[in-house]
């Protein structure tokens, strides 16, 4: 499976919103697709790169390192 273009617009929206939910509102898809596609971007990477709670999203030291290539792409 390969990195697509929308994986990156997911994750740099989770990750400036900080929230899946606002996230989702943002890119115009629905809450549970979002998190889906970003599960799957973690599965293809091996890394986790958000820490999710019931109080949001925040992005883990890995998900930062990544989080400027993504943005630049």
């Amino acid at each position: 499976m390969d990195i697509e273009v929308r994986h990156l617009r997911y994750f740099v929206a989770v990750a400036e919103e900080g929230s899946f939910t606002a996230a989702a509102r943002r890119v115009h898809i629905s809450q549970q697709v979002l998190s889906a596609q970003v599960q799957q971007l973690e599965t293809i990477l091996g890394v986790r790169l958000l820490d999710r709670s019931s109080r949001g999203a925040a992005v883990t030291p890995a998900g930062a390192s990544f989080l400027d290539g993504a943005r630049s792409t």
